[in-house]
């Protein structure tokens, strides 16, 4: 064995390489780190597979639901409003609001900024309201925010400018591209304007429902639906199908019994006379007799400015003391319930007499004298209705208060449109104001309150041989133009009295226009019954004296025509202020009677064309339907037109006309003379002026209301056929 030597070392073991402090404090953070990492994933993991299975799992659902859908209301088309022969009143139109997303996902800059110019110079050009800088700015300015829902011009279009608006540059990208929105509402329309605006009504944000709108708001606007939507990028919302989904319902078109013609007729008069009067404000109903269809209602307000506006429904809603015209509700009770004859005589003294605690005047100056009770209504006498009403119910004024309750006027009307007045008719057993006046003031109108439509319910109940009918706005209902549902006449009362007492308040009616104070609406067309009546107005705790002397008047007349047939109804009343030395006129007669007569003619003359629009097979000839004079010729012609079987014969030449009898009215042919010059037309109706310029030669343009005034070629003239002369007209 070799030894070895002593200068040989040893092997030595290896030594593991020592890490620096720094170092082991790292991987012991890396350590914590991992540990930490590992644990709150696993809380994540377990946290996610708690929600999905633990007992917060459907509300949580829930609510994230809550902010990726949402279910949205959808309205029904609203319904359309339509005339008594199927013209639109009132139609729900769609209009846009526009918009612009300026952060819209697939608006890049570069598009952005290279159709800028352009599109600020389209809009510019399509509304007029800014210049292309200006637009460029604003579009520019919502650009740089970065603005969501940016208006881009206040004034919404409809859908034919909007077909235009969509294809502008950037807007024909659409919504993503082109961040173009068109936000849809529906605006509501009336084609014909201001007519019947009232009367149409209006529905608005704050719940107050007027006129046909309000009162059938809820078949118009149909049922609601409703549809599910999603949250998509760019805070869009989008439609999905879903069995949530509910599609919405259309309202039903309503059909009303406004004449289009008859209204216009009618609005028209009224402000032309509200101008002429100086009237504060003046209201016109036009009522159709057997069906109670109003085929006309206006109202029109004076502002203190002058200008006229249309802005509260007096027809139905002014609630005042009515006056002579309650005069028929009493003799109606005096005829029917206490058996008073019209014969019976009344005396009036000289026009001023005490009668109980009550002063009681008569307009006219002097008084009457001795009058019969069918004097006494004709000539609208105070005292003489006074009198008999206190001779047949002085000891007992309950029984004329339920009297005048069987007639059915104390009752409300229950309208098809809201804002109705209740009528206020007092009782002596009631705690309602009946004192020792009340009778008496009843008897001519006071200390009692209708509207105008409660008096035209009752003046037309004497009209239809005493059945009183409510008054009708709306006939039907009708859904993608078929019938859903139809409104029958409501009858009130099958009879105000006996046939005997109705007979000698209608030959009393009468008799107030060929007698009395409605002498003014004579004429030799067609015979009227009405009954005029003025009421001085009640001015709060002052009374009917103003604190400056003046007094508040209320003039009105109803009645109804032609008086042998009746087929139409009217009411007029118009409320005035009178200072204290004020000259201007306000007894119903010369108040409200020229206008009462301009509808009454204008009605009288529509009432061929307003009943027999359209001819589709031979008619039987009504003496209902008649003829103002004029060429005999020309009128046989229509009726052969028209395939009119019946009618009576006409001349072969001349003028002609056809009465309310069916009887031919005929005139000889006027030859055209002009030797004597022109005629004087002054004192003459317009009627008989225009007749006679035409006969004449003359060619006659007239302005004005009332008979002839003044004319632009003097009496005597001479003159060569076709001249033209205009006429001027004053009440």
């Amino acid at each position: 064995m070799a030894r070895q030597s002593p200068h040989t070392a040893e092997p030595e073991t290896p030594v593991a390489p020592q890490r620096s402090p720094i170092k082991e404090a790292i991987l012991r953070r890396v350590k914590v780190l991992y540990v930490l990492f590992l644990f709150t994933g696993l809380a994540v993991l377990g946290r996610i597979v708690w929600l999905q299975i633990g007992t917060d799992g459907a509300t949580l659902r829930d609510l994230s639901d809550k902010y990726s859908y949402r279910t949205e209301i959808v309205e029904g088309a609203r319904g359309n409003i339509y005339s008594d022969d199927g013209r639109l009143l009132a139609i729900s139109i769609p209009y846009y609001e526009l918009r612009m997303d300026m952060a819209a996902g697939g608006l890049s800059e570069q598009r952005f900024f290279d159709k800028l110019d352009s599109l600020s110079t389209c809009l510019s050009d399509f509304f007029g309201d800014k210049t292309p800088e200006e637009y460029r700015k604003e579009l520019l300015d919502a650009h740089t925010a970065r603005k969501r829902f940016h208006l881009i011009t206040r004034r919404k279009v409809n859908f034919l400018e909007l077909q235009t608006i969509r294809r502008f540059p950037l807007f024909r990208l659409g919504a993503n591209r082109g961040g173009f929105m068109a936000i849809e509402s529906n605006r509501r329309v009336n084609p014909h304007g201001e007519l019947a605006r009232r009367t149409l009504g209006f529905v608005n944000q704050w719940g107050v429902k007027l006129g046909i709108e309000g009162g059938f708001d809820n078949y118009l606007k149909g049922e609601p639906g409703q549809m599910l939507k999603q949250k998509i990028s760019g805070n869009f919302w989008t439609p999905i199908a879903s069995d949530r989904n509910i599609d919405p319902i259309d309202g039903y078109d309503v059909v009303s019994t406004l004449n289009i013609e008859m209204q216009d007729m009618v609005q028209s008069a009224l402000r032309e006379w509200i101008v002429e009067v100086e009237a504060d404000w003046g209201c016109v109903a036009v009522m159709e007799v057997q069906t109670g269809d109003i085929k006309a209602l206006s109202n029109v307000t004076r502002r203190s400015d002058g200008t006229l506006v249309e802005d509260y429904n007096y027809v139905i809603g002014m609630s005042m003391e009515p006056g002579s015209t309650f005069k028929l509700a009493g003799l109606i009770a005096l005829l029917d319930d206490a058996h008073m004859p019209l014969s019976t005589p009344i005396e009036t003294g000289n026009g001023v007499e005490q009668i109980g605690p009550v002063r009681v005047v008569d307009s006219h100056i002097g008084g009457f004298g001795r009058l019969t009770l069918q004097q006494v209504f004709e000539k609208s006498s105070n005292i003489g209705m006074a009198k008999a009403v206190n001779r047949a119910y002085g000891s007992q004024p309950a029984k004329f208060v339920n009297a005048l309750n069987r007639i059915g006027i104390h009752k409300p009307l229950d309208l098809q449109l809201a804002g109705e007045a209740k009528p206020l008719i007092k009782h002596p057993a009631i705690r309602n104001g009946w004192d020792g006046t009340t009778l008496t003031m009843m008897s001519y109108g006071y200390a009692l309150r209708l509207a105008p439509i409660h008096t035209l319910t009752l003046f037309n109940a004497v009209a239809n041989d005493g059945v009183m009918v409510k008054p009708m706005f709306v006939r039907e209902l009708r859904q993608y133009d078929k019938t859903v549902l139809r409104f029958p006449t409501d009858t009130l009362n099958p009879a105000i009295c006996s046939k005997t007492a109705l007979r000698g308040v209608q030959r009393a009616m009468e008799g107030a226009v060929t007698n009395g104070t409605g002498r003014l609406l004579l004429n030799p067309k067609y015979r009227v019954a009405a009954k005029t009546g003025t009421a001085q107005v009640a001015i709060g705790r002052h009374g009917y004296v103003s604190r400056s002397g003046g007094r508040h008047y209320l003039g009105s007349i109803a009645g109804y025509l032609p008086a042998d047939r009746p087929k139409y109804s009217i009411v007029v009343a118009l409320k005035t202020y009178h200072s204290e030395n004020s000259q201007k006129t306000y007894y119903g007669g010369s108040l409200a009677g020229p206008l009462f007569k301009t509808v009454a003619d204008r009605v009288f003359s529509m009432h061929y064309n307003v009943t027999n629009r359209v001819v589709t097979r031979p008619q039987s000839f009504d003496p209902m339907l008649n003829a103002l004079s004029g060429s005999a010729t020309a009128l046989d012609s229509l009726l052969r037109e028209l395939h009119v079987m019946g009618a009576p014969r006409l001349p072969y030449e001349g003028r002609a006309a056809i009465d309310s009898g069916g009887r031919v009215v005929v005139s000889p042919p006027v030859p055209i003379s002009t030797d004597s010059g022109v005629p004087d037309f002054r004192g003459l109706t317009l009627i008989e002026a225009l007749e006679r310029a035409e006969s004449s030669g003359l060619k006659p343009k007239f302005e004005g209301m009332g008979t002839v005034r003044s004319q632009s070629l003097s009496p005597g003239t001479s003159f060569s056929p076709g001249t033209e002369i205009t006429l001027t007209l004053r009440r």
